[in-house]
């Protein structure tokens, strides 16, 4: 006589169903070895990648601190010629670094100071691009270029430049020396009315700014 079939519980049919779901997955994992060790070595050399590049680049940043340090003892020397190789090897060779970025600004310094305007206002450009951090900093970069056009005698694209900066950096306490050389340029570009509005501008957003009696003076000569 045949015994009634066990009635299998809830839990006991769970159970079965993860041992067979175990040796289904066993078997694919076996017959995929070459996928799922791929798999696992892509992951790892992902995170080896991290790793090393987060190490290389703190081993970066220290070596291009000590080669900035270097080039700003020669820039503040006033030696800019020496300066100029120093600070071109740092950010050809660490340019993605903080220190590499600070130096696309000496060089730009060095440049300006030597008279090579074009390479300067290049370099100014790429640290404006590059750099997080101080307004003022920042401020002073993109003033620099200003500068350069108004060495260069573009006077217009200079007074440009310099509302400009001051419109990105309102706040910056170069602002109303900004404005005054703006105002500057446009009465060299022979634009005496956007002269005259940039020293009215100065005048109302700085009324205490020392520049104040140097822009009525400037003004009333228009």
């Amino acid at each position: 006589m045949l015994k009634p079939r066990k009635r299998l519980s809830k839990k006991k049919l769970k159970e079965d169903k993860l041992v067979t779901f175990y040796y289904k997955a066993s078997a694919w994992a076996e017959d995929n070895s070459k996928y799922v060790v791929g798999a696992i070595a892509a992951i790892a050399i992902i995170f080896v990648a991290v790793y090393f590049y987060a190490n290389s680049q703190k081993g970066a940043e220290q070596k291009a601190s000590v080669e900035l340090a270097k080039a700003t003892r020669t820039f503040e020397s006033g030696d800019y010629q020496n300066a100029l190789p120093l600070l071109t090897n740092l950010v050809e060779k660490y340019g993605s670094t903080k220190s590499g970025k600070m130096g696309f600004l000496y060089l730009a310094d060095s440049f300006f100071e030597t008279n090579d305007y074009e390479n300067a206002k290049i370099n100014y450009k790429k640290f404006a691009s590059a750099f997080k951090g101080d307004e003022h900093i920042l401020s002073a970069a993109y003033a620099g270029i200003a500068a350069c056009d108004e060495q260069l005698k573009n006077y217009q694209e200079a007074a440009q430049e310099y509302e400009r900066t001051v419109k990105k950096f309102p706040d910056s306490i170069f602002s109303p020396n900004y404005l005054l050389r703006a105002a500057r340029c446009y009465t060299l570009a022979k634009m005496p009315d956007e002269a005259k509005n940039v020293y009215d501008k100065l005048l109302k957003d700085y009324p205490d700014a020392q520049e104040k009696n140097e822009a009525l003076m400037l003004k009333a000569m228009l």
